[in-house]
């Protein structure tokens, strides 16, 4: 992918406001962001950001905003202090699917987007220099690896994209929903117990998944804690790295449940989706009257898992960013970086299955 200018979003002050002027501050504060991150980190990978404010196009400037979030290849977007027009800039940006990497003041983001995997910084000199090395990382893999869709953004449009008179196209296949139907394939019944049990046991996983999450966020404050004190008091590297191999053990076994999970909920959902498939395939066929048996507690029991698997993403997308650069600290941490990394992989392609059950299990329930 070829690209030499990405648009940035982000709040924009007033540079013309008396000092000490809260506008004027957030436009020292936004374009501090600006040049020692974002345009340090953009140049280095041979691009050349633009903020609104550096529009030179004559014309108006709404206009020409709205086409670059639409139409340019990469959008960085500042959400330090929730801006209102960054966030419907950004809300705008994420339908388009396309390279979208957000960045924002540590104890500033808005709750809306802290699950979306964010890169954090703190304003101090080191701070700084570690925003630009992560934005620089994320630019090159994003330009090479691409993006994958946010759960909105697919279900948007998927719901967009799909024909009126089926909810299922996208997951939907002839095949699947033949599967009832087969003389050598499970009963109704069968089918039911079988999605149940693969259900409960996905439960089971998100739990695992949230409870390991909690004890490397645990590790993880008291190291970063450590390290800080051993910073201040100028201490050797030798003693670094013992905080370090320290911490590496306490996440270890936490990070290896945490993987293994991860792979158990993708697996157990790769196992029951045909069914799922064709259970809600017959619900949508079906009238009200002659509804298959058992099918209000079925896209309960969806639901209830989605809901469930959300919460135990929203922790375990926080440790992505951060596992990326683990094993740049000391190969002590790539293992459990590596395996933190692909639990978050694993479980973002799993819910992207599991997201499409619960949209047309609503709609279903909307429907009846």
């Amino acid at each position: 992918m070829i690209v030499t200018t990405c648009f940035v979003i982000g709040p924009i002050g007033n540079r013309f406001a008396p000092v000490g002027d809260p506008a004027r501050q957030i436009y020292e504060d936004s374009l501090q962001v600006f040049e020692d991150v974002i345009q340090a980190a953009c140049q280095r990978v041979g691009i050349e950001p633009i903020r609104a404010d550096q529009i030179a196009v004559a014309g108006e400037i709404t206009e020409q905003v709205f086409r670059h979030i639409y139409e340019d290849e990469i959008v960085i977007a500042d959400v330090s202090g929730g801006n209102p027009n960054v966030m419907y800039e950004l809300g705008l940006r994420h339908t388009t699917g396309k390279l979208t990497i957000q960045i924002g003041e540590f104890g500033q983001l808005p709750f809306d987007v802290n699950t979306i995997r964010t890169i954090q910084f703190s304003r101090s000199p080191r701070g700084i220099i570690d925003a630009r090395v992560e934005l620089e990382r994320a630019l090159q893999a994003g330009m090479l690896e691409g993006q994958d869709q946010l759960t909105a953004a697919r279900i948007w449009n998927n719901l967009r994209d799909a024909p009126a008179d089926s909810i299922l196209v996208n997951i939907a296949s002839e095949s699947q929903v033949d599967l009832l139907d087969a003389e050598d394939g499970p009963g109704l019944l069968d089918m039911l117990g079988s999605i149940e049990e693969s259900m409960t046991a996905m439960q089971d996983s998100a739990t695992s998944i949230a409870e390991a999450i909690q004890v490397i966020g645990m590790a993880t404050e008291v190291a970063s804690a450590e390290m800080q004190d051993a910073t201040r008091a100028n201490a050797s590297n030798v003693t670094r790295l013992s905080l370090i191999s320290k911490y590496a053990s306490e996440i270890g076994r936490p990070s290896e449940k945490l993987e293994s999970s991860a792979a158990d909920f993708g697996d157990r959902m790769e196992s029951i989706n045909g069914g799922v498939t064709a259970m809600l395939s017959m619900i949508e066929s079906s009238s009200e009257e002659n509804l298959p048996e058992g099918s209000e507690e079925f896209l309960e029991q969806l639901i209830s898992l989605a809901e469930s698997s959300r919460e135990g993403m929203e922790g375990l997308n926080s440790f992505g960013t951060a596992a990326e650069g683990l094993g740049s600290l000391s190969r002590q941490l790539r293992g459990p970086g590596k395996r933190i990394s692909n639990a978050v992989e694993s479980m973002r392609r799993a819910m992207a299955q599991v997201d499409q059950w619960e949209t047309a299990a609503r709609t279903l329930q909307a429907k009846f």
